[in-house]
């Protein structure tokens, strides 16, 4: 009996040290962690793109309005009126770079649908909100005239995407 008694009680304290070994080796680290928020992006159109009035003949062309408001097209067509470029102010964070992206769109009235695509803007090649967090910029497209387009008066929408 004295001999198990004596195994039994090695044994008791082996695995005791065994599990204070174990627990004598584990250590804790604190992990660090960080977030930048950034303020939402608001978009305020300051100038409809308007590219004024266009007379076409039978067939159908690409009209186009630059950034900074000057219409072309076909050589039989002719333009008149007060054309402008759209433009756009973005407000956001401080001194920050974005990407402006452009969503087609189209003009309706008493004929066929026009599309608007193809856009432009004058924002350079790495646009960057200014130290107040603002951006403005203007906006150039094409529009798609159709062959013998209805005369008349047309309107629609096209959408600007700004972001982070």
């Amino acid at each position: 009996m004295n001999k198990l008694f004596k195994f039994a009680a090695a044994s008791a304290v082996g695995v005791a040290v065994a599990a204070s070994a174990s627990s004598a080796f584990a250590t804790d680290e604190t992990g660090n962690a960080s977030a930048q928020i950034q303020q939402a992006i608001s978009i305020v159109e300051n100038t409809p793109m308007d590219f004024g009035n266009v007379a076409v003949d039978g067939s159908g062309g690409t009209v186009t309005i630059s950034t900074a408001g000057a219409v072309t097209g076909p050589a039989g067509y002719s333009f008149s009126g007060s054309p402008a470029a759209g433009n756009f102010t973005a407000s956001g964070d401080a001194s920050t770079a974005v990407t402006i992206s452009f969503t087609a769109g189209t003009l309706t009235g008493p004929g066929t649908a026009m599309t608007i695509n193809n856009f432009t803007n004058d924002a350079g090649g790495t646009p960057t909100t200014d130290g107040a967090g603002d951006l403005a910029f203007n906006v150039g497209a094409d529009l798609v005239v159709n062959a013998a387009q209805a005369s008349g008066a047309y309107a629609g929408t096209y959408t600007v995407t700004v972001n982070y």
